[in-house]
């Protein structure tokens, strides 16, 4: 039996932007052990695959691995598996609704066509929690940055989570952001490093009014060394915006700019709901662009 997989690439609505996904539609006979060595040889920052759903309320349950672990949540991977199930599923609707099994909980997604484009939109199964973060210190070593390229007046770093932990750093300049470079070794041996090793730099020094915020993320820990976009950060950030700058009560969009230090620009959309001066909704959602398929032969089972 070959197994067959489809190429995206997703916060992106152009070839070869954003972050790349591959998803297997039919996972059903694949080990567990063979999902992670399939991602690994894909060599993405994650792969997805498809199966039958086991829990009630859910339409499709999604597997998202990573080249280094199965991970509970993310977002390219949660918006490029909606688009291309849209797509196979329903290809002439304008719009389609899945609630997904991932490990994290539920997770609602909500397909739109626009002719040729395709765009969706998920809501997280949890909203943002946060833990401490190590200080100033040791996160200005790990990026290769002065303590002073690192905000503090009502910004400092923080671990937020909406089902995967991220330590929030913010940065005074898009200037800072660019130098970030991330010292692993010495990184991955800190305490902190065991309970949310992967960085989220990020400015609102954008340079464009129409952006709200400028990023970069570092997980070597699963094997991402950077990724292009990442939706569950991006989720998580709400999190961090929220506690930096208490927005009134309502709904509140930004912008985020991601991957242009690698040379694969994404946008990512965050819409955070906030009542009685708390976050109870948090919403992620960018295009993806279908970019092709693949088949691993049946030698793969041998």
């Amino acid at each position: 039996m070959s197994l067959d997989y489809t190429l995206l690439d997703v916060f992106t609505d152009v070839p070869f932007g954003g972050n790349p996904l591959a998803v297997f539609l039919d996972g059903r006979d694949i080990a567990d052990a063979l999902m992670q060595r399939l991602t690994r040889e894909l060599n993405l920052s994650e792969t997805t695959f498809v199966l039958p759903p086991t829990v009630e309320g859910a339409t499709h349950q999604v597997r998202i691995f990573t080249p280094g672990a199965e991970v509970p949540f993310a977002g390219h991977p949660t918006v490029g598996t909606a688009v291309i199930l849209a797509m196979r599923e329903q290809p002439d609707a304008d719009e389609v609704e899945f609630v997904f099994q991932e490990k994290v909980g539920l997770v609602p997604v909500r397909v739109v066509r626009d002719g040729h484009a395709w765009r969706a939109e998920l809501t997280t199964a949890q909203v943002p929690a946060r833990r401490a973060a190590p200080d100033v210190a040791v996160l200005a070593d790990a990026l290769c940055l002065a303590p002073e390229d690192i905000e503090l007046d009502g910004a400092a770093p923080a671990v937020w989570s909406c089902g995967l932990p991220f330590t929030f750093v913010r940065v005074t300049s898009r200037e800072a952001l660019g130098r970030c470079a991330l010292r692993t070794e010495a990184w991955l041996r800190h305490p902190h490093a065991q309970v949310a090793p992967m960085l989220y730099p990020y400015t609102l020094d954008t340079g464009n009014p129409a952006v709200q915020v400028r990023s970069r993320m570092f997980a070597p820990d699963i094997g991402v060394p950077e990724d292009p976009a990442t939706g569950s950060a991006a989720s998580a950030l709400a999190g961090a915006l929220h506690a930096a700058a208490a927005h009134a009560d309502g709904t509140r969009t930004v912008v985020i700019h991601q991957g242009v230090e690698m040379g694969r620009p994404s946008e990512l959309q965050l819409t955070t709901t906030v009542a009685a001066g708390v976050i109870t909704q948090v919403r992620v959602g960018g295009s993806a662009v279908r970019m092709g398929e693949g088949r691993f032969s049946e030698v793969v089972h041998g």
